[in-house]
């Protein structure tokens, strides 16, 4: 009887028409109740992250910190030589407490120096914007009277009020603008204080996790070995590695390089006397961390703000930002960063259009990174298809459109040699 069941095609059909039935039933009750269902399901998440997020911000601050760690525990190795697992655990401690004091250091610095000079800088700036607004809406109001006066004469009268609507400072450096600006500001530093706990506690556990990396790392390579067969976890742990190699990479390089790009500035700014010095470098330093699009989004505030004391000083600055921005992209960004993605440009820029409108500036930060590792790893099944089909690149190579047929013969035998 037990193997008439198991052997019935006419009872697997009917198991698989009830399946069937089941699935459609469940989705059409689901795709019904989607004003009920969906805003359940999404409080559900929300409430489970909300409970693990002290647990995601330490597996971030730890991801972070492992490479200043492993930088101090290599010192601290040579230095003490432990010879014991006892000793060794104690240089690991030591390590991460030595990074927990630099950051500690770090914040203490920027909260003792540099954000009174910011905040100073910033009352400055609201301080004369309305007068700076004033005075460049008469210049565009008088150059808008220019114009019109001078192409009076033309039989076709072209209307610039819009345009010079559009350019109006009295709208752009509106002051109830920067007032919301501000408040949101002010909400999201009371946002950040209101979950200092869950920072604390995220600083407790990236302790934890950092202490016991390898046992996490050999954790979870248990995981996906008894999850999948051999073959395929060893790809996954390689994509793994792979990605994990080209995140710390990109990060470690593009946030030296951007730091040392923000030094500069302050340096240069300051020899132009620029009285947002600090403000400014700041500004070119962060956005400095976006490929391509940061260097760009990092002037376009600098000469704005700069305008404000003067049309001359704003073009040095402009000029100073853009020899700076080709000093980062032929010499300092190759010499620290080199070719740590390996991307394109149009990769780049279109990693970070999709980044950016999906994710806003984090996306826009992490997009490199993602595309580089998705794309490897693309090629790589691409590859690995067209060996087991005997296709090599030379005969799929499309030829330049003013490539001869001698050109292409005589290529072909090269490399057949």
């Amino acid at each position: 009887m037990k193997n008439f069941w198991k052997d019935n095609p006419y009872f697997k059909i009917s198991l698989y028409a009830i399946f069937v039935v089941v699935v459609s039933i469940l989705f059409y009750r689901v795709s019904s109740n989607t004003d009920n269902i969906a805003p359940s399901i999404m409080a559900f998440l929300g409430g489970i992250i909300k409970i693990i997020l002290p647990i995601l911000y330490g597996f971030l601050i730890a991801y972070l910190f492992n490479p200043i760690m492993m930088f101090f525990e290599g010192y601290f190795i040579k230095w003490f030589k432990p010879k014991t697992n006892r000793q060794k655990k104690s240089i690991r401690s030591l390590s991460i407490i030595a990074v927990y004091l630099c950051i500690l250091g770090t914040v203490i610095i920027m909260i003792r120096y540099l954000v009174p000079q910011i905040s100073e800088n910033i009352k400055e700036l609201l301080i004369v914007l309305p007068d700076s607004a004033q005075t460049l809406s008469d210049k565009i109001s008088g150059l808008e009277q220019t114009i019109n006066s001078n192409l009076a004469g033309l039989p076709y009268q072209l209307d610039t009020s819009k345009l010079f609507d559009m350019i109006d400072p009295q709208k752009i450096f509106n002051p109830e603008i920067f007032n919301n600006l501000l408040s949101g500001i002010m909400d999201s530093a009371l946002s950040i204080t209101s979950s200092l706990y869950n920072w604390i506690m995220a600083l407790v556990i990236a302790f934890y996790m950092l202490t016991q990396k390898e046992d996490f790392s050999r954790g979870t390579k248990r995981l996906i070995y008894a999850i999948l067969n051999k073959n395929h976890a060893e790809k996954v742990v390689a994509i793994c590695a792979e990605g994990h190699s080209t995140f710390i990479q990109f990060f470690v390089g593009k946030f030296i390089d951007s730091t040392i790009i923000g030094i500069i500035c302050f340096i240069g700014l300051s020899i132009l006397k620029n009285p947002y010095a600090l403000l400014l470098s700041l500004i070119v330093g962060v956005f400095n961390m976006i490929p391509y699009f940061g260097p760009i989004l990092g002037a376009i505030p600098a000469v704005i703000i700069t305008l404000f004391t003067g049309f001359m000083p704003a073009v040095f600055v402009g000029i100073f930002i853009f020899i700076l921005q080709q000093f980062d992209g032929l010499v300092l960004g190759p010499k620290i960063l080199g070719d740590s993605i390996g991307l394109s440009p149009f990769w780049i820029i279109s990693g970070i259009l999709v980044g950016g409108a999906l994710w806003g500036p984090l996306g826009m930060f992490f997009a490199s990174p993602i595309i580089a590792v998705i794309l490897n790893n693309i090629n790589r099944w691409i590859n690995k298809r067209l060996e087991a089909r005997s296709i090599s690149d030379t005969f799929i190579e499309t030829p330049h459109p003013y490539t001869t047929n001698n050109d292409i013969m005589s290529t072909k035998k090269k490399k057949n040699k």
